[in-house]
């Protein structure tokens, strides 16, 4: 009897992993990778108004990534830490917003126009990135959860 419990399990195991389906996968791009669901379509930044480093989007949320070299704040003689970096982004975009740590990730939120976006900051040795999520204001709720499950698959 232990012998046939022991096989179903195995069967049930070896089934279990064989049928299981990547639902995400990851995307490196320089020193940041982000684990995108396999529907997402990639989208060109030429679409965009803002360089980007990613745009990946699947109706109705779209993320993206952007990286800033600290060199080019080093050059204008400014210490820059991943703080005061997201301080910075809020008041030179003029949004009402907090800098918050969630899950130990620095992040903002805010909402223009139709559009709510979810902002999350990461620094690596060379470099600061933004990585938001957005999608329309009426949506939010909804998917909330989808885009902080991306946002927070980062690795630096």
């Amino acid at each position: 009897m232990r012998k046939l419990i022991l096989l179903l399990l195995v069967c049930t195991l070896c089934l279990t992993a064989c049928g299981a389906e990547e639902t995400t996968a990851p995307h490196t791009y320089e020193d940041l990778t982000i684990r995108i669901p396999v529907d997402y379509i990639e989208l060109s930044d030429e679409e965009f108004a803002a360089e980007l480093d990613f745009v990946f989007g699947l109706d109705p949320i779209a993320i993206n990534g952007l990286r800033e070299e600290k060199a080019t704040f080093e050059a204008y003689g400014l210490e820059m830490d991943l703080e005061r970096y997201g301080k910075l982004l809020i008041a030179a975009n003029n949004v009402k917003t907090q800098l918050t740590q969630t899950d130990g990730i620095w992040n903002f939120s805010y909402t223009a126009g139709e559009m709510t976006y979810v902002v999350t900051l990461w620094e690596t040795e060379e470099a600061f990135w933004t990585v938001q999520g957005y999608c329309p204001t009426e949506e939010y709720n909804k998917v909330k959860k989808d885009i902080w499950n991306i946002l927070s698959s980062v690795t630096v």
